[in-house]
């Protein structure tokens, strides 16, 4: 398993993983070679809840040294967050490895880095307020000072593009939470640009809209909780469900800004971090592969798709705990795309909770309405190809047989779901375009958004009654 790497006496190169206070693996990087390799412990191994941190990083043998680096680099946040990561920590963008231990303490899913020989349990457990009026502030001055740096330290430690910053709600009170305390949700501004108005509705919209589909068709909400706060300006606040609480409490002191001391103590409830992966994770690509067609959609290059898909990501069946109520939630994730015009589904929309059972579908996240933008402020062609259309206006019967044949779904099932979740979402989408939480300005766009998805549910239950009569011979 690489022991020739593991047995180099410089640990400077060597990050323990801990899951709680578990001891899980040691990564380790040759940095002359710039070789990795990871190596699970004895404990971890033979515990009733160990597991493979992904289908490519098996327990049993030694995992290819690509694999963990794509591993490693679906943790890091992309985009302008990379940037601000990389220039205040004065570490290369490329330099995965010291990106992960700088961030490592709190990244996506149930996993913490810590410098080989320390362990969580030495971890102070800090807090400090994040008031209305700071949040406020902060999100006013974006534009000079990035949205992801409080404290003089970097925040930012999961992936995505969007503005976001990560805390813990407890008593009716935001806090930043270091060390020891985990964070129980995300927060997500608006985004600076002008042309991408009202995001925070409309992403709110979309996800409350795929909670009450799923909540129909299937009897719960296979979606994670969002809500809007005003401190003015809208926040969408994201329930993490990557934590979960453990019924025992967990004391933490609380700090200021200059991480001073206040002498007042919190008794939290605590959290257990839970390991998810994303749908790069699952399919062994890095993040630049988030789209299918990784190399731009140019004409010289529109051909080449070896970025994520849903073939790709649908192959994940091999891998599921239960095969049939994973397709189920794919489906249902598919289905969304199609309904929301959310174009930008790509490979890292998806991900999946893991136990040593198998995998599990998560609950669905970053659902949007990306039509109701202009192409020029935002991609209109969808991330993942429904056969071979990447034009949501084109994605019609033969397309949607043409999925099923490639992903290995069922037609008649497909056919059967989709019918099931357009019905659901004609008559959901009306009533939450009704909330009341949406501002006159946000009303406006929510009902365009419902009434785009009633069209498009009217015409798909059109479409998809031809899906399973396609012969074989005339798909791929």
């Amino acid at each position: 398993m690489n022991d020739d790497l593991f047995a180099l006496p410089n640990l400077n190169y060597a990050l323990d993983i801990f899951s709680g206070n578990e001891a899980v693996a040691r990564v380790a990087l040759d940095p002359q070679a710039d070789r990795f390799a990871l190596q699970y412990t004895a404990g971890w191994q033979s515990s009733v809840v160990g597991y493979a941190l992904s289908p490519h990083l098996p327990l049993g043998r030694a995992a290819d040294s690509h694999s963990i680096r794509r591993f490693l680099e679906n943790l890091l946040p992309e985009g302008r967050a990379l940037d601000v990561a990389s220039t205040h920590t004065s570490i290369q963008k490329n330099n995965i490895f010291g990106l992960i231990r700088y961030l490592g303490q709190e990244t996506t899913g149930g996993l913490s880095f810590l410098p080989a020989g320390q362990r969580p349990a030495a971890l102070p457990a800090v807090a400090r307020e994040l008031s209305p009026d700071e949040l406020a502030q902060r999100i006013a001055a974006r534009a000079q000072v990035p949205f992801s740096v409080w404290d003089g330290k970097v925040r930012m430690s999961i992936a995505g593009y969007q503005d976001k910053l990560l805390a813990h709600w407890h008593d009716g009170r935001w806090w930043l939470a270091d060390g020891a305390v985990p964070s129980t949700h995300i927060l997500k501004p608006e985004p600076l640009s002008a042309s991408l108005p009202c995001m925070v509705a409309n992403e709110h919209f979309c996800m409350q809209l795929a909670g009450r589909i799923s909540q129909q068709r299937y009897g719960q909400r296979h979606v994670a909780e969002v809500s809007i706060v005003r401190v003015p300006s809208p926040v969408l606040v994201v329930k993490r469900f990557d934590r979960a609480p453990t019924g025992q409490v967990q004391h933490a002191q609380v700090v200021d800004a200059s991480g001073q001391p206040t002498g007042e103590t919190l008794a939290l409830a605590a959290q257990q971090r839970l390991h998810i992966i994303d749908g790069c994770q699952v399919a062994d690509l890095p993040p630049a592969a988030k789209y299918e067609r990784n190399l731009g959609s140019g004409a010289d290059v529109a051909h080449i798709r070896d970025g994520a898909s849903f073939e790709k990501i649908f192959a994940a069946r091999a891998h599921l705990e239960t095969p049939a109520l994973g397709m189920q939630r794919l489906v249902l994730w598919a289905a969304t795309t199609l309904l929301l015009g959310n174009s930008d589904a790509h490979g890292k929309n998806i991900s999946f909770h893991v136990s040593r059972a198998g995998l599990n579908v998560a609950e669905l996240y970053d659902l949007v309405s990306v039509m109701q933008y202009p192409a020029n402020a935002i991609d209109h062609e969808l991330a993942m190809a429904f056969g071979d259309v990447f034009a949501l206006d084109g994605v019609k019967s033969f397309a949607l047989a043409d999925l099923c044949e490639r992903c290995g779904i069922p037609r008649a099932f497909f056919a059967r779901e989709l019918d099931s979740l357009c019905s659901a979402a004609l008559v959901q989408a009306p009533l939450q375009a009704e909330d009341t939480v949406y501002t006159e300005t946000e009303r406006a766009l929510v009902q365009q958004i419902a009434s785009a998805v009633v069209q498009r549910a009217t015409a798909l239950k059109a479409w998809v009654k031809e899906v399973p009569k396609f012969k074989r011979d005339v798909l791929r």
